[in-house]
């Protein structure tokens, strides 16, 4: 089973107007509402995948209740703790004209020390059936720096491998407590880093550097241009079919989706990474915050190239 923890959930819009006119009443078509946070995407997608999945976090108020909602009617199986306050509602607004996209979020809902043991309490029981452990995202207020460590830590007494997929000092800290896996972005990959990662080379060193400091499998999510994958002294890059993308969001989490899929399996990390890669470009061509299906992803699968680097 992957369990994925989600701390900072939030349910997604997305709007489409002719062209965004500030200080303006603006008229909005096609709005898109879905359950989001990269831990809950990344259970969409194994869902989708078809393999049995549980979502963890914080839900809180009416915005908590369309994400819980939603994700019943997806058949995605949760246990989240309920808290005071407000789910985010991140709003993301499309100018078609520009084809730029401008987008809202928000901080959650704040979190004491009650709601983070009862969290602690649910992990506890429900890794002893798990395989993979995913944790993602941003903390909310109330929730230290070490939180993503100190779960880290328990899943490794539980013997359950852990992916690490968030930012700033939260995945700093975890990286302290030795994930399995690591996914950042170039952008995320540079802050922890600290310096400019600018091509593929920088990006393969700099992934190098990271699986030295201890850490099993490091995979930088490169965009268009793929991923890629240090594992030991090994290095691989794969590079995703040519598709129209409509939208980047969730893309990301659709690739950590695929490499836990491969792991819970006991694939090797090259079919985690070609599966991932396919998720995630199946995930770029779906407009606004939707994922990828099932169909998409087998129809993408033979496209994706992987190239041994070293």
């Amino acid at each position: 089973m992957i369990i994925t923890l989600t701390p900072n959930p939030s349910v997604d819009q997305t709007v489409w107007v002719d062209s965004l006119q500030i200080g303006a009443v603006n008229r909005f078509r096609s709005p898109q509402l879905d359950p989001a946070g990269k831990g809950i995407n990344v259970s969409r997608v194994a869902h989708r995948l078809g393999w049995p999945t549980i979502a963890f976090g914080f839900l809180a108020g009416e915005i908590g209740l369309i994400a819980h909602n939603a994700l019943d009617d997806e058949g995605v199986q949760h246990h989240f703790v309920h808290v005071p306050g407000q789910t985010r509602l991140n709003v993301t607004v499309v100018d078609e004209t520009s084809d730029e996209s401008t987008s809202l979020y928000g901080p959650g809902p704040a979190i004491d020390r009650e709601h983070l043991a009862r969290l602690d309490d649910l992990l506890q029981f429900w890794l002893q059936a798990g395989r993979v452990l995913v944790l993602a995202g941003s903390l909310p207020p109330g929730l230290s720096d070490d939180t993503y460590a100190s779960f880290i830590r328990l899943a490794r007494s539980k013997h359950v491998k852990t992916i690490l997929d968030a930012d700033d000092e939260p995945f700093r800290h975890g990286m302290e407590a030795k994930p399995y896996l690591i996914k950042p972005n170039v952008a995320e990959a540079e802050r922890l880093l600290e310096r400019s990662l600018p091509d593929l080379g920088a990006v393969v060193e700099g992934a190098t550097e990271l699986v030295r400091r201890g850490i099993a499998v490091v995979v930088v999510s490169m965009g268009a241009q793929g991923a890629v994958c240090v594992k030991g002294d090994k290095v691989w890059q794969a590079i995703p079919p040519k598709v129209e993308r409509l939208s980047t969001v969730g893309s990301g989490d659709s690739l950590v989706a695929g490499l836990a899929v491969a792991i819970a399996r006991g694939d090797d990390i090259v079919e985690g990474l070609r599966l991932g890669t396919a998720a995630g470009a199946a995930t770029a061509m779906t407009p606004g915050t939707a994922l990828g299906t099932a169909e998409m992803v087998a129809a993408l699968l033979p496209q994706v190239q992987i190239t041994e680097l070293r």
